[in-house]
Parts: C-alpha cells; structure tokens; sequence
C-alpha cells in the first residue's frame, strides 16, 4: 500500500516520517509550496510531487493534511483526477467523510487525539495517540489493522457524531487548558 500525502504542515510531516520508520510505504508529499513539500519530503526520506495528478498516480491511499477550511477544496481538484480504488482520508477533527461527496465509494475521516506541537518532533510522541475513524466501511477495514499494527488504539465512530466527538475534545484540551491558565492568572493576582 502506497501513501502520498497532500500538505506539508505539522499533521502532514509527522504522518509522514512517522509512518515511514514504521515500514510504510510513504512516497512523498504534495503542498500549496514547492518548498514545504520538498522539505516534508526531505525530512521523511521520501520525494516531491510536482503535481496532484502525479501523487494520485502513484498512490493506493492519499492523506489531505491540509487545513480544514482547505478540504473542500483538495477534493474539488481530487474529482479531476482518477481517484477509482484509492483510499482518500482526511485528518480533520470536525469535519466527517461526509465531505467527500460527488463519489460512489465515500473517503473517511481520521482524526489524532494528539497535539501536533511540531513538525520536526512531534512523531517522537505520536505512538501515544488515539485514533478515531469513521466513514467507508471498506476503507475503514483496510486502515484500522494498519495503524493497530503499529500499536494505535482505533476507535470507530458514526459520521453523524462527529462534531460532538470534536466538541468533546476541545472541552477536554482546549478549554480544560484555558480555564487551567485563568485560574493560575486569578491566584497569581492574589500572590
């Protein structure tokens, strides 16, 4: 199984090179920058895509680690393509597979229950993550044993509860740290 990856940014390279010293097949990265890609691409030992259609060719499953307001968009280009019989995965934690419209075989969505703090570093770590996956049962089947294999806890879910999925954990790191610093800042005033 082949993986190209669409953005270069701190999901895209940690997936990359993460993947990559765990014996898969990761060939190479496709970004908005040449230079973003060559540097993911440098960083993972992997190649540059000069192009989508490119990446597309070469590849069983493609990752968009893009930013989320960005999907829509990678998938409008991906419909040009011949994307027949490839796994297409986004990683965003609010939006579902339901994003991948206009296909008879739907994608899926994966999202981390990770900080990805760096691009350079943040694959140290990522062994401790949990991942959640919803979206094309045929897909899902092929994913899940993958990422379990690398010792990954994979949970599924239904599209329809993704934004409570989401909402869940941005109470349990977002605001759980913002409310932790506001009362460090209250007793700080108190001395």
């Amino acid at each position: 199984m082949r993986i190209g990856i669409i953005g270069a940014g701190k999901v895209g390279t940690t997936l990359g090179k993460y993947l990559s010293i765990h014996g898969k097949n990761v060939t190479g990265f496709y970004s908005r920058t040449h230079e973003s890609a060559d540097e993911a691409a440098t960083f993972a030992e992997t190649e540059t895509y000069s192009s989508l259609c490119k990446l597309v060719e070469k590849n069983d499953v493609i990752f968009i680690t893009t930013p989320d307001g960005v999907i829509h968009q990678v998938w409008g280009e991906l419909l040009h393509q011949d994307i027949s019989n490839r796994i297409i995965c986004h990683f965003s934690g609010s939006l579902s597979s339901h994003v991948f419209s206009g296909r008879e075989e739907a994608g899926i969505s994966m999202h981390p229950m990770y900080a990805f703090s760096d691009k350079f570093h943040s694959y140290e770590q990522f062994h401790t993550a949990y991942l959640t996956l919803e979206g094309d049962p045929e897909a899902v089947a092929v994913m899940k044993p993958m990422w379990e294999a690398i010792g990954h806890h994979v949970l599924t879910l239904k599209a329809e509860d993704k934004i409570k999925y989401h909402a869940a954990a941005a109470m349990a790191s977002n605001e759980m740290l913002g409310l932790m610093q506001a009362s460090l800042d209250i007793l700080s005033e108190c001395g």
